[in-house]
């Protein structure tokens, strides 16, 4: 993990959409979360993922670290390909849960 900015400016917008506190996530939301994380910890050696409270992760945090490690990991072979893949996946499972919960609290409203 690179630990600087992150340059897309895609994944920027992601970011500042992100609260900046922390999101509910459902029980099988916040599993796919630890599990891609501890597999990509593994595959690639990474020390202090996934982070020890993730449940208590800021959403915005959580957010720059997957994205983060989406545009930092080089992965040699299938298989770390297939784990960096799996962070598409665990960063539109977040970005879900934050709009969900916007809806819900009324802060997607115009």
């Amino acid at each position: 993990m690179s630990g600087g900015p992150v340059t897309s400016l895609a994944a920027e917008r992601l970011i500042r959409r992100t609260p900046d506190r922390v999101v509910a996530l459902e029980a099988e939301d916040l599993a796919y979360l630890q599990a891609c994380l501890r597999d990509l910890a593994e595959a690639f050696a990474l020390a202090d993922c996934p982070p020890p409270s993730l449940s208590l992760l800021p959403a915005r945090s959580l957010m720059r670290l997957l994205l983060e490690l989406r545009l930092s990991l080089k992965p040699q072979g299938l298989e770390q390909r297939v784990l960096v893949g799996r962070l598409a996946g665990a960063i539109l499972r977040l970005d879900t849960a934050c709009a969900f919960e916007a809806a819900r609290s009324g802060e997607g409203e115009a």
